[in-house]
């Protein structure tokens, strides 16, 4: 126990002697376990100084020291704190001003710093406060902050006597956050979002740039730390959690130590943000290089934010991107070779500005790029860019799906063409002066190549298959006119049947409306005045009636010439598109006060003559004056009226036509041994392709057949019917032209 004690701590222990000497014969001495894993009880705090009770706890005003198992007594000099505790006697919350006590296990000040202090839980920190790194949810931590210059003696390596200085300014019109779990041990110095990034070691990072201190130089280790946010957890209480996770090898791990800047790694990419490692604390590390330090296997470390990369590649030329939010994880292996190997694994997106795009070749991003791949100690990088890429081909553009990887040997595109719902594969490799990019088709890309190739055979099939079908339509034309002499026999019974409906209709709509109008009259006890039932229900079916007029002075004119057989297929046509009657017509009746005969001399008063009022109602005059069968009649005699005189012409016309072509079976046969050498030469076409020169900017078209490059002329490349066309000239059989040319110059000799 410690020579001071609260209040409530010494009865506490009072009690507990008590019950102990009643309770045994044997006294031994009370031990009460030291402050750890994130918790702080009543017991394992003494104060010195001042103390007064509050309702959840006390002030003190002199000093609180924590007995602490990883720490050992943590002393807060020249306090002035409110302490609480939960009902369990458990710390929950700090608060006033006191001196920072050092972290013995990493480093001491050189001079007492006074700061405000807070304890909190980590998950309310990490949810209301913008720290660097997420805390431990469940931990509590004292928050100090600190308006002045810091300075310390860091250790430098196992060695307890071994330490350097480090100078750690406040940023201008901010403050130094100092984070700490005493229990774990852990500390961090927060400087704040600038830390994050662009520090080169050379006190270059943004208004925190420290002095070296002592002996480090502009580029020693602590000058870098004093510029940056750093930390360390004794106890892996440090979760690098990566943004942009690659599954299977960048995942999450506990780390010891974390610091912020900008970092190399392997000459091959920067990366800026919080470097998280899984090793102790050593000031004497390289943070500028961390993998030039000594480390062993099992090493693991982490960084998110913005990696920038830069290729040297020897077929190609050098360049580099820049990943805006990205992710890398670096881990070691033990080699039966080269003893210990790191390897880096990034992940992240790459900046939307593609002006560091080498434009010399005939491929570019057109939309966002994921960049993967790893970086090994060696140099040796496999870096993909993935995303949707647009390709310039001797034809035009096409949509790649896919992407791009780099190595220190070569620049390449992998990805896939979608045409009519069919994937191509597409191959490119980029050299200093020259694209090569291959187009491999799907595997059933020969399906209905013969058809394409057989074409002209296909139109020769198809004309002679349309001459025979005019035959036939000539033949059945040349029957037709008796037909259509039989029609002009039947269309006055059609035209006088389709009068009759009219006549129906029309006064079935005006006696239906009259005893509309006579109930009227009747309901208002007046007398009827007049109406324009007879005259509205005739007027909506003139037209119906001109039709049959007309239709019928078509068919009365005897003259056959042009001009009567136009009229006649007009008049046709259009009573076949009045076939049915269904009109609504608005109807007026008017009626008034009725006659009145009276005795002399009082003059008579005549209906409507006091008083009259008017009153519309709509009426819907109805009827199928055409059958659907008399509708097709007259139809089928329009198509064909112009057949009229003509008939005898045609059918000798189609004959002559038909005697001069090819048989179908003559066709079919040369068809299928046309099919049977395509079929063979597709066997042997692998791909297709072109090459683009990088200085004249031409492309140059090629195929590949049983292994051999052939240059041809411009096509498609992703064109499975230009491909064999190109193929086929390329080769001395499957000439169908010739073939159907001979076929048909036979047929027009026999």
């Amino acid at each position: 126990m410690k020579p001071h004690t609260k209040l409530q701590t010494f009865c506490s222990l009072l009690l507990i002697l008590f019950t102990l000497t009643n309770c045994s014969t044997n006294t031994e001495p009370v031990d009460i376990p030291a402050a750890a894993n994130g918790k702080i009880s009543n017991l394992n705090i003494t104060t010195n100084g001042d103390v007064t009770q509050t309702e959840n706890g006390y002030n003190v005003e002199g000093s609180l020291t924590i007995d602490t198992e990883t720490s050992g007594d943590v002393v807060f000099d020249n306090a002035d704190l409110d302490v609480e505790f939960d009902n369990n006697g458990n710390l929950i919350g700090v608060t006033g001003t006191s001196d920072i006590p050092s972290n013995s296990n990493h480093f001491e000040f050189e001079n007492p710093v006074q700061a405000d202090v807070g304890y909190f839980l980590g998950k309310f920190l990490n949810e209301n406060r913008d720290f660097e790194i997420q805390l431990v949810d469940e931990r509590y931590y004292f928050v100090f902050h600190v308006s002045v210059n810091i300075e310390l003696k860091v250790g430098a390596n196992d060695d307890p006597d071994a330490q350097k200085p480090i100078s750690i300014k406040a940023p201008v019109g901010g403050h130094i956050t100092y984070i700490a779990d005493y229990t774990d041990p852990m500390f961090f110095f927060s400087l704040g979002g600038d830390a994050l990034g662009g520090g080169d070691g050379s006190n270059n990072g943004g208004n925190n740039g420290g002095n070296s201190g002592g002996s480090g130089g502009s580029n020693d280790s602590s000058s870098k730390l004093g510029s940056v946010s750093f930390g360390a957890s004794f106890g892996s209480n440090f979760m690098f959690v990566p943004t942009n996770p690659v599954e299977g090898n960048v995942v999450s791990f506990e780390a010891n130590q974390v610091t912020g800047g900008t970092v190399s790694f392997y000459k091959v990419f920067e990366a800026s943000g919080m470097y998280y490692q899984n090793r102790g604390f050593d000031i004497s590390a390289n943070f500028d290089e961390p993998m030039e330090s000594d480390f062993g296997a099992h090493y693991k470390a982490g960084i998110n934010g913005k990696l920038d990369f830069s290729f040297d590649i020897a077929s190609f030329i050098s360049f580099g991107f820049p990943i805006g939010s990205g992710s890398a994880a670096i881990v070691a292996e033990a080699s039966t070779n080269n003893g210990i190997i790191s390897k880096a694994f990034i992940n992240g997106l790459v900046e939307p500005d593609l002006s560091w795009w080498p434009e010399i070749i005939p491929v570019a991003p057109s939309g966002n790029l994921n960049a993967y791949g790893f970086v090994e100690q060696t140099g040796y990088f496999d870096i993909g860019l993935s995303g949707e890429l647009s390709l310039e081909t001797p034809t035009g553009t096409q949509s790649v799906g896919g992407g791009m990887r780099a190595t220190p040997e070569a620049f390449t595109m992998e990805g896939q063409v979608i045409v009519d719902d069919e994937v191509w594969e597409a191959q490119a490799t980029f050299t200093t002066d020259e694209t090569k990019m291959i187009a491999t088709p799907p595997v059933n890309f020969t399906d209905g190549i013969s058809e394409t190739v057989t074409g002209q055979i296909d139109d020769a099939i198809a004309t002679t298959e349309q001459a025979i079908a005019d035959l036939e339509a000539a033949n059945e034309k040349y029957e037709l006119e008796l037909s259509l002499r039989g029609l002009r026999a039947a269309l006055p019974g059609i035209i006088d049947r389709a009068q009759d409906e009219i006549n129906d209709a029309v006064s079935s709509a005006i006696e239906s409306a009259n005893k509309q109008a006579s109930d009227i009259v009747s309901d208002n006890g007046a007398a009827l005045c007049s109406t324009n039932i007879s005259s509205k229900v005739n007027g909506v079916v003139d037209t119906y009636r001109d039709a049959l007029d007309r239709l019928k002075d078509a068919v009365d004119d005897s003259n056959d010439n042009e001009q009567t057989r136009t009229e006649l297929e007009a008049a046709l046509r259009h009573l076949a598109s009045l076939n049915k009657i269904d009109k609504t017509v608005k109807v007026t009746i008017t009626y008034g006060n009725k006659a009145v005969n009276n005795p002399s001399p009082i003059p008579d008063i005549s209906k409507c003559s006091v008083w009259s009022s008017s009153t519309t109602r709509n009426r819907t005059v109805s009827a199928t004056i055409l059958t659907t069968e008399q509708v097709s009649q007259l139809l089928e005699a329009a198509d064909n009226v112009q057949y009229i005189a003509e008939a005898e012409g045609i059918k000798f016309d189609a004959q002559i036509i038909l005697d001069q072509l090819p048989t179908i079976e003559d066709l079919e046969n040369l068809k299928d041994n046309v099919e049977g050498c395509i079929n063979e030469l597709t066997s042997d076409l692998q791909s297709s392709g072109f090459r683009y020169n990088h200085n004249t900017k031409v492309f140059t078209p090629f195929i590949i057949i049983n292994g051999e490059e052939k240059e041809v002329k411009e096509f498609d490349v992703f064109n499975g019917s230009e491909m064999v066309e190109r193929a086929r000239v390329n080769t001395t059989t499957c000439n169908p032209e010739g073939a159907l040319s001979k076929l048909i110059n036979e047929a027009k000799n026999k």
